[in-house]
């Protein structure tokens, strides 16, 4: 494996393109941008610039990576390419389209990933002949630095698809979690509702940003807090991931207040704080939220919990992952917990709750 394609220069596409370009592969990108291209060479200029200052790389392999990154004037030139990584728009007709333009130029030999975050890679690949060769790729953001990916096989997705997926992840130093096509797949199956909750809590006035990031630190061992971080991803953004999971069930429903968030456009007021805030409520919602949603992946055999508490740490930068989070708190506490927001929105309950004490 030489020769890697990106499609879609942008923060995603490019922190894919720029960390393989370090490690030692060449490189092509397509974006439709005319200076697209040129303003991720000047990013990767400005990473590996970084990169040499605090030691991680040395400026003749600065260079070197930064001469490995090149343009792909047309979606032809990706024919000479191992692996091709679409990180288009996160929408099906967009990426769909995209597919069908590819058929013609995709190698034989080829793979096609996508980066998409929460759309199935069942219903992109769907009717193309290269199906088999079609899987997700989810790299996490900033793509460049964070090392877990999601490795997401549909129904028609094959072994050597896999395989060769793999090995592309292990030459560019990444922790790969196998995962089932499922929508979320298993790292935002439970962050996003997680997130989602949390406006929930300061909809129903019960606390503040503030409030809730403080107790999503302090007891539940998140780097962040989630309105912290829903403005680091912004939270349209936020919001559209959430709605990606609307068709799970009833307590996967955005919630008013995210939705209002995200058409303003605006950050939300990470120092607001509501007096006499029940921080003990806060932790149970939050508890219930995370470990709601792992329970049925778990159930469904989306990812093995292990490795979905091992991406937790890895992308979240959580202390301990939803699982983990549950053993600690013990089965009492998160039947409860899960058992209070089931009866709100009039959800099924997990029958996998025995995990919560193993």
């Amino acid at each position: 494996m030489k020769r890697l394609a990106v499609i879609g220069a942008g923060l995603m596409g490019g922190g894919i393109a720029l960390d393989a370009a370090r490690h030692g592969l060449d490189v092509l990108v397509f974006d439709q941008r005319p200076d697209g291209v040129d303003k991720l060479k000047a990013r990767a200029a400005h990473v590996y610039g970084r990169w040499v200052k605090n030691g991680r790389l040395s400026q003749a392999d600065a260079d070197a990576a930064l001469a490995r990154l090149a343009p792909a004037a047309t979606l032809s030139a990706i024919g000479a390419a191992d692996v091709v990584i679409e990180a288009v728009f996160e929408d099906l007709a967009v990426k769909r389209a995209l597919f069908t333009e590819l058929e013609a130029h995709l190698a034989p030999s080829a793979i096609l990933a996508t980066n998409t975050s929460a759309l199935k890679v069942g219903d992109l690949a769907q009717g193309f002949s290269f199906a088999p060769r079609v899987l997700g790729l989810h790299y996490f953001s900033p793509a460049e630095v964070s090392p877990l990916v999601e490795v997401v096989r549909s129904a028609a997705t094959a072994d050597a698809t896999v395989e060769q997926a793999l090995a592309f992840l292990e030459a560019t130093r990444r922790t790969p979690l196998p995962c089932k096509d499922r929508p979320g797949f298993a790292i935002n199956r439970f962050f996003c509702p997680y997130y989602n909750e949390a406006t929930r809590i300061v909809e129903d006035g019960i606390a503040g940003p503030a409030d809730v990031d403080q107790v999503a630190q302090e007891r539940l061992g998140a780097a962040a807090g989630p309105f912290t971080v829903m403005n680091l991803i912004r939270p349209a953004v936020s919001a559209h991931a959430m709605t990606n999971l609307a068709s799970l069930g009833p307590f996967y429903t955005t919630s008013r207040l995210l939705d209002a968030q995200a058409k303003t456009g605006a950050d939300w007021p990470l120092e607001d704080r509501v007096a006499g805030a029940d921080l003990d409520l806060v932790e149970r919602r939050l508890l219930g939220a995370l470990a709601l949603p792992a329970l049925e992946l778990a159930a469904e055999q989306v990812a093995a919990p292990a490795a979905v508490d091992q991406g937790a740490v890895l992308a979240l930068k959580f202390k301990e992952g939803p699982f983990a989070l549950m053993h600690r708190y013990g089965a009492v506490a998160v039947e409860a917990a899960v058992g209070a927001l089931c009866a709100r929105d009039h959800h099924p309950v997990p029958a996998f709750a025995p995990v919560a004490a193993a």
